[in-house]
């Protein structure tokens, strides 16, 4: 066993790999909060029908969510340059992480848009009418009334979107970006230890998906996830009869 499988390798190997935690949780917080930005103004003129903007929103959230992830990385990363180059852009000057950070945030904000669509469906009709018979606009009531009601309500699949990001933050080391498991991959290659140092990865990924539903799990009882989604069923029934 000490020869196909060394436990004091894995362990000695474990700080190196964690040193490159700041990569994966980068990419996960700001391809996260800015995709779900994101998500939420697709999802707005997804449910206002917005003229042209949603023919152009359905075709990109179909796009996204119809092709391989690994292959729309590809695309971003290694076409979307060439493309810039053509226009006269000067793309060296432009950081690597540049590109992985627009892929993940289209990647999130194509799925959270349908999450949110979803929440914002589901807030009675009447609330929109309370609102604007006491003279609110139409932005004042989505910003006011219907986007917090549907946010909370998209927090547990969001949380699930997030998760799902994080996972794949692993594919980047495909593109050259050096995070944990290029280091693995690097580290590997120098000592052969591949299993080791990839059963460092699982766990280092397992700490922090666990981190992230943790905290999902207060955010979801702070705002009361259940008893808000549960009000809102009993309204819609109550308005549709």
């Amino acid at each position: 066993m000490g020869s196909y499988f060394s436990v004091q390798y894995m362990l000695d190997s474990l700080p190196t790999l964690a040193s490159y935690l700041p990569v994966t949780v980068f990419i996960t917080l700001v391809s996260g909060v800015i995709g779900i930005f994101l998500g939420m103004l697709l999802a707005v003129v997804r449910v206002r029908k917005v003229p042209v903007l949603n023919l152009l929103t359905r075709i990109f959230i179909s796009f996204i969510r119809s092709t391989p992830f690994l292959v729309q990385l590809f695309v971003v990363y290694f076409g979307v340059p060439e493309l810039l180059q053509k226009l006269g852009v000067d793309v060296d000057s432009l950081p690597p992480m540049l590109f992985i950070l627009v892929i993940f945030v289209l990647h999130v904000g194509a799925y959270g848009a349908e999450i949110l669509r979803a929440s914002i469906q589901s807030v009675a009709p009447g609330e929109k009418e309370a609102a604007a018979s006491l003279g609110m606009t139409t932005c004042q009531i989505y910003r006011r009334v219907i986007l917090p009601q549907a946010f909370v309500l998209s927090i547990p699949p969001l949380l699930n979107e997030i998760i799902s990001t994080l996972k794949s933050t692993a594919l980047i080391f495909n593109v050259g970006i050096v995070d944990m498991m290029r280091q693995a991959d690097l580290m590997g290659g120098n000592s052969q230890r591949y299993l080791e140092l990839y059963v460092d990865a699982a766990i280092l990924y397992g700490v922090l998906i666990f981190a992230l539903t943790v905290a999902g799990r207060l955010t979801e009882k702070h705002f009361n996830v259940e008893e808000r989604a549960r009000k809102v069923q009993v309204r819609s029934v109550a308005v549709n009869g």
